[in-house]
């Protein structure tokens, strides 16, 4: 029983611990990070099925700046009875630590609008306005 009281004290005071994770710093959350899923699917991922033609997301790539800026490259293909086409668009704006440095709101300059994301450990999660996440790496 005293193990077990010593190993509970152990690990309690190290969640009290007012040391924040290296890699939620803003000097080491700047970087590029390269896409990984799209909604849950691994790349190339489908975004729409429509009478356009099948559009999918082929890469992408987030830059996060130490000034607090970010930018993105989407790079996609798109199918239409048989003819593909590979279109890249693109977004920068701005972002901001919230709740404890590891959650992110990010401003979109281009298309006015907010979304949020968690960073930690070389990864980015987006959590978009429509409702897909987008998962970045290292």
């Amino acid at each position: 029983m005293r193990r077990f009281a010593a190993l509970l004290a152990v690990v309690f005071l190290a969640a009290c611990s007012s040391e924040i994770e290296q890699s939620t710093r803003p000097n080491e959350v700047s970087g590029r990070y390269q896409l990984l899923t799209f909604g849950g699917r691994t790349l190339p991922a489908v975004v729409s099925t429509d009478s356009s033609g099948v559009l999918e997301m082929i890469s992408a790539e987030l830059v996060i700046g130490s000034d607090q800026s970010w930018t993105e490259t989407e790079n996609f293909r798109l199918t239409k009875n048989g003819k593909v086409t590979a279109a890249t668009t693109g977004s920068s704006g701005s972002w901001v630590f919230v709740r404890e440095y590891a959650h992110m709101v990010f401003n979109d300059k281009l298309l006015q609008y907010q979304f949020t994301g968690t960073v930690a450990g070389g990864t980015v999660r987006l959590e978009l306005w429509n409702g897909n996440s987008l998962v970045y790496t290292r």
